[in-house]
């Protein structure tokens, strides 16, 4: 069940002039496979974003920009950050399918999450009070707090970041597998849910 995905359109490095394949349009953040610079991506502009990184290799069943398929879906990891947190470290992988969703899957020595953006309002204040055990609403329980920090990036992200930044995170379980990530930077709550999924179902080509 093979799929192609096209290159939406290319860009120059501007630190060494290597054109670089953009796979989503809405792509806001780059970095260059030649010289290592991250590359902010607005309007029609492109220029040079903080520090560049370079990650230590590791393991994985994903490659960027290699397709694989999880239940009769195929999907493109488009871009990846590495973030420390106090047991070690985890990797986010920002990938789309073929009718240009995107979605998060978070790959933490072997547990894999998948999860999408969703609009629901949490306040940050709200998120200050969450303890522990704590239930939210009749449908999650608070499973985990901590602090994660950007450790690195590769390839192509959604959203600008910052190397060396740390911001807060919960994660709420529900019920069949059901997970809700609650993250809290410059005072602003993100929101993603998705389910636990099996490394066995992905399958790569």
């Amino acid at each position: 069940m093979q799929q192609d995905f096209e290159i939406e359109e290319y860009i120059q490095c501007p630190q060494c002039g290597y054109s670089l394949p953009l796979y989503f349009k809405y792509t806001k953040l780059v970095q260059c496979k030649s010289c290592k610079s991250n590359i902010f991506l607005e309007d029609d502009a492109v220029r040079l974003w903080g520090d560049s990184s370079v990650l230590a290799p590791e393991i994985s069943i994903l490659k960027l920009n290699t397709p694989f398929f999880y239940q009769n879906k195929t999907y493109l990891p488009l871009g990846k950050v590495r973030y420390s947190y106090g047991r070690g470290f985890w990797e986010e992988w920002w990938i789309k399918d073929t009718q240009d969703n995107t979605y998060w899957l978070s790959v933490d020595e072997g547990d894999l999450v998948l999860e999408k953006s969703i609009d629901v309002d949490y306040s940050s204040s709200f998120f200050e009070t969450l303890k522990l055990g704590d239930r939210v609403s009749d449908e999650w329980v608070v499973t985990e707090l901590a602090k994660a920090k950007c450790e690195g990036f590769e390839g192509a992200l959604p959203k600008s970041i910052l190397i060396g930044e740390s911001y807060k995170y919960a994660h709420l379980s529900g019920k069949g597998a059901k997970l809700r990530t609650l993250e809290l930077s410059n005072g602003k709550v993100e929101v993603y849910e998705g389910h636990w999924i099996s490394p066995f179902d992905i399958k790569v080509q």
